[in-house]
């Protein structure tokens, strides 16, 4: 375990990635076979107001200011990121951080968390699995609130309490581990648009304006050149924006409530996004959401009360 007081800044998570790739490349270093068995522990972290502001002027520009005591979800994951971020930017992680294609999201909501009180964060990586387009790998973030360790008994009276806990998966394409067995790839079927309920219209200026509140100035959102050199077909918009503007407006107050958000294909910058917004039944909501003109899905997402999560006391 590594425990600190202070998260590492993203920018210096990819300086740490950019000089890992450069030593692979010149000593044409061989990665780890295996995940690092530790977990990055963050103690004492406060989500600071600024942070809010600016979140709430991205996300929130015509409705009303957001409440600092109960933070939206993708909020949270931006505050405590950064220590999975850690993670992948060592030398001793298996996969490049630089290039990851971001794959899926599943958070659970449990509870309210406020801007300003001392958080618990604590990040680790599991899940390394081969995929048939390279290697996956499943970046496990904790959010619990005062009162001791992150791996305390949250269900206990007085110990700390678990607020939000979110997975998120990435693939390094093209990356294979040795003794790991390609699985065969699968089939997609056709995609049927749905009826279209919403319109999306997102300018080149997305992916900076979502890395000036996020610190996430990774290349494949900023510049063109950049993304092509990584591997895309242009900019492309971060999957955390997606999923905050999918949560914009629709998540419950106070917790209680979990998510979810797979990606299927890249929305490129600037663009447009057709979305379908559905209630199949109380309590639930299922987004879809297309490239209008080649019909093709960018991702499906869905947000659910849930009545097993933890409310606050």
């Amino acid at each position: 375990m590594r425990q600190r007081q202070q998260m590492t800044p993203l920018a210096a998570s990819y300086r740490a990635a950019l000089a890992t790739a450069a030593t692979d490349a010149v000593l044409r270093r061989r990665r780890p076979p295996s995940l690092p068995g530790r977990t990055v522990v963050v103690q004492a972290h406060r989500v600071p107001e600024d942070l809010v502001e600016r979140y709430s002027s991205l996300f929130h520009r015509s409705g009303q200011p957001l409440d600092p005591q109960d933070l939206p979800s993708v909020l949270v994951h931006v505050a405590a990121f950064p220590a999975a971020m850690e993670l992948m930017a060592a030398p001793d992680f298996p996969l490049p951080l630089l290039g990851m294609v971001h794959l899926e999201n599943h958070v659970v909501h449990h509870a309210a968390v406020p801007a300003g009180m001392p958080l618990t964060v604590a990040a680790s990586a599991t899940g390394l699995a081969p995929h048939p387009s390279g290697t996956s790998v499943d970046l496990v973030v904790t959010v619990h609130g005062p009162g001791g360790e992150a791996e305390a008994d949250s269900t206990t009276g007085g110990g700390p309490r678990l607020l939000w806990e979110g997975t998120s998966t990435y693939l390094a394409t093209g990356v294979h581990l040795d003794g790991q067995e390609r699985p065969p790839r699968a089939g997609h079927p056709e995609f049927e648009a749905p009826p279209l309920t919403a319109r999306w219209a997102l300018p080149g200026s997305t992916g900076r304006d979502y890395a000036a509140v996020s610190g996430d100035y990774n290349p494949i959102h900023l510049n063109p050149v950049a993304a092509r050199a990584l591997g895309q077909k242009g900019m492309i918009a971060h999957g955390m924006y997606l999923a905050g503007r999918m949560l914009a407006g629709r998540e419950p107050a106070a917790g209680g409530y979990s998510w979810r958000i797979s990606f299927a294909t890249p929305v490129l910058l600037p663009g447009a996004v057709s979305l379908n917004v559905a209630h199949p039944a109380p309590g639930h909501t299922e987004v879809t959401a297309w490239d209008g003109r080649r019909q093709r899905p960018h991702f499906t997402g869905s947000i659910t009360r849930s009545v097993s999560a933890q409310s606050p006391s």
